[in-house]
């Protein structure tokens, strides 16, 4: 059986994703995943850019803080 030098760092980059309220998880995803733009994003969940400016925001501070730790 090999180890997966990564597991451990997908888990913990999947275990930060589930923690995200479900909009921030949302727009992370179709961001960073789908590539869409905010104004693309915008008008798929109904909200406009700053919505999505802000949710996007939100998810990636918790995804950071998630995975590498607390901001100094």
């Amino acid at each position: 059986m090999t180890h997966d030098p990564h597991s451990a760092e997908r888990q913990r980059y999947r275990a930060a994703l589930a923690g995200l309220p479900a909009i921030p998880r949302i727009v992370f995803l179709l961001h960073s995943l789908d590539c869409l733009n905010y104004e693309q994003i915008a008008f798929r969940i109904g909200e406009d850019v700053g919505a999505v400016e802000r949710h996007f925001a939100t998810a990636l501070k918790h995804l950071v803080r998630e995975i590498d730790g607390p901001f100094p």
